[in-house]
């Protein structure tokens, strides 16, 4: 950094207050365009967004363009060199083209062919097994059967009826148990009373 920058630098953190380094940026425009970046850095570093960076690229980039060399001819194949292999290499490509042409036709085909087939009665097989007592039971691979809606509410109100069943039942045992327990009272009481 040279001497200007580092006073400009002290001048804008506030750390000194010359007024020689104020005429120096007026009078240099080098100087007065590092205040500014050096303005816009503060801001953005700040979290400020009220300097807004003012960047013209398009000189720099008209001027690199103008350097770069212009290219006119296109670049010859390396293939058409050689006579055989400059041959090969369409036949290669049209190959692979129909290879291609030939692979989508087949998976059309077979996709058609997986759409049109027929739906099978039941998702899978059963077979039937001979059970310990003799008779036939059915097995199959299916794990859980989907229900259509009316069996779905017969199934509801089945499960209504065992939850009914089961809460009766717990009320009968703790209806017993009370009935027991009074039993067992009354006795107790009955035997103190003919002990005495």
């Amino acid at each position: 950094m040279t001497q200007q920058q580092e006073k400009m630098s002290a001048f804008m953190d506030g750390e000194t207050e010359s007024s020689e380094i104020m005429d120096a940026i007026l009078q240099d425009e080098a100087l007065q365009v590092k205040w500014k970046r050096y303005h816009v850095i503060r801001s953005g570093l700040r979290k400020e967004a009220t300097v807004a960076p003012q960047i013209d690229i398009t000189a720099a980039v008209a001027a690199a363009l103008e350097d770069e060399p212009v290219v006119v001819a296109p670049k010859t194949s390396r293939w058409r060199k050689l006579p055989v292999v400059g041959n090969v290499v369409p036949f290669a490509k049209q190959g692979g083209q129909f290879a291609v042409a030939a692979s989508v036709a087949v998976a059309v085909i077979l996709g058609v062919q997986q759409m049109n087939k027929p739906e099978p009665a039941e998702p899978f097989s059963t077979f039937e097994t001979r059970t310990q007592l003799g008779g036939l039971a059915p097995v199959s691979l299916e794990q859980t059967r989907t229900l259509p809606r009316n069996d779905m509410n017969i199934m509801l109100e089945k499960k209504r009826k065992i939850n009914a069943i089961i809460a009766d039942h717990e009320q009968q045992v703790q209806l017993k148990q009370a009935e027991e327990q009074s039993r067992s009272v009354d006795e107790s009481v009955e035997s103190n009373v003919n002990s005495n």
